[in-house]
């Protein structure tokens, strides 16, 4: 009976601690989520009691508490670990990006590229008003705008130019790797995708199918490539795409440059600093990513402040019930 209510309070203040946490880490992107799976940890915790309530003894089994103590503090620092590095790399970076919402955003054209067979990426030329000028937008879209983290090209990933990725044995100079673009007009008063594709490399099959064996070129097709999860559908029709809608705007890093460059209405594939635009807000996530942190790594970190509230527990156990323990 003494280890129950022993373990009733031990259970109470890291059940406390869990939910001042969770409401603390609720104010990060997307992490707000966690709140629809905490009943898990709430039976996490359950089991957990009803497993050491068989090992452990606290009055008089001190190795069995010392291996509960071991167990939770590894998987205190591996959960902590895990979660800091999948968040801190993976979702934080994106999700963190702060933007302004506009209305009658509209795709006045679009240029397209395959990149080396890995992903079909597009240049959405987006016109926006801003303080009552005509500004010029860099949306994209991509057919891995929902592809999972791991997927290379990294879809979380701003890539500059002349960077590579995707590459296991990256070949310089070889312009046979270069795969066909597509070109559409970008006019100011297009209101209309216009399709048309230039085919600037014919190479053949099995030559293209060596030239990934080999490895790929870096980068080129603009000065910066948006991260697929910042994309739209490659799939969208003619219609959704064109039609004006709400969009949401960041001048990419220098702002004052992004906004001169915004408003001169510059190419947008020459220019680093841009009106970075999308039609989503927040952005996209890998969610199950984010579901299996939670569950392998944060709610098992969360867990473990039941033995590192060992003394704690232990002095509140004395006080309450008025019995002391060696």
């Amino acid at each position: 009976m003494n280890l129950n209510k022993f373990s009733l309070i031990t259970s109470g203040v890291t059940l406390l601690s869990a939910i001042i946490i969770a409401a603390s880490l609720s104010s990060l992107p997307q992490i707000s989520i966690l709140w629809s799976y905490f009943y898990i940890f709430v039976l996490m915790l359950i089991l957990n009691n009803i497993i050491f309530y068989q090992l452990c003894d606290v009055e008089n089994d001190d190795c069995s508490y010392f291996i509960k103590i071991l167990f939770h503090m590894s998987i205190f620092i591996t959960g902590i670990v895990i979660f800091l590095i999948f968040y801190c790399f993976f979702i934080y970076p994106l999700q963190s990006i702060t933007f302004e919402s506009f209305t009658d955003c509209q795709v006045q054209g679009k240029l397209t590229k395959n990149l080396q067979g890995s992903e079909s990426y597009s240049i959405l030329y987006t016109n926006f008003r801003y303080k009552g000028q005509n500004m010029l937008g860099y949306a994209c879209q991509s057919n891995n705008y929902s592809k999972p983290y791991h997927q290379t090209p990294y879809p979380y990933q701003f890539i500059k130019k002349n960077s590579y990725y995707n590459c296991e044995n990256p070949i310089k100079n070889d312009k046979s790797y270069e795969q066909p673009t597509q070109r559409v007009g970008t006019s100011k008063r297009q209101r209309e995708i216009l399709n048309k594709v230039e085919n600037f490399y014919s190479r053949s099959r099995s030559r293209t199918n060596q030239a990934k064996a080999k490895g790929c070129l870096p980068y080129d097709f603009s000065q910066v490539k948006l991260p697929s999860w910042a994309c739209v559908d490659y799939n969208l029709s003619h219609e959704q795409l064109t039609k004006p809608q709400d969009c949401y705007v960041n001048f990419y890093e220098n702002q004052q440059k992004a906004y001169e460059n915004s408003q001169e209405r510059r190419d947008l594939r020459s220019v680093n600093n841009f009106a970075f635009v999308s039609f989503q807000s927040p952005l996209y996530y890998d969610k199950n990513m984010l579901f299996s942190i939670i569950i392998y790594a944060l709610f098992p970190f969360l867990l473990s402040l039941d033995s590192a509230y060992y003394e704690l527990c232990k002095l509140i156990r004395n006080c309450v019930f008025n019995r002391h323990y060696e």
